[in-house]
């Protein structure tokens, strides 16, 4: 098994060689081209006078997508609310399931 993973690393790591060596030798990286290429000032200057619009709701949507992931990660199972109610996690995961009669109980003591 672990000379199936060396070779497989090995074959990652000479494939990533021979795709770094295609993609420099590509006629984009000449020097002509790279006179005509827009300066940091230009590219900024499109993004928000140009495309400002675009700008405004590519972030909107970027926003919801984090929103959202940050909902789905929420852990909502019993002995994590019980957590935040109480401030900690007792060793006895019965007590959990019984968790209505023991506030039920301490108000009632507190009423008295």
């Amino acid at each position: 098994m672990r000379a199936i993973t060396a070779f497989t690393s090995v074959g990652v790591f000479i494939f990533v060689l021979i795709l770094l060596q295609e993609v420099n030798s590509h006629s984009m990286w000449d020097e002509t081209i790279l006179v005509n290429s827009p300066t940091t000032l230009e590219f900024a200057d499109a993004i928000f006078n140009e495309w400002a619009f675009a700008t405004i709701v590519l972030g909107t949507l970027l926003a919801m997508a984090m929103i959202g992931a940050s909902y789905l990660v929420r852990d909502e199972r019993l002995i994590n609310l019980v957590w935040d109610i109480r401030g900690e996690v007792t060793d006895n995961l019965e007590n959990i399931g019984t968790f209505k009669k023991i506030t039920q109980v301490s108000e009632q003591k507190e009423e008295e």
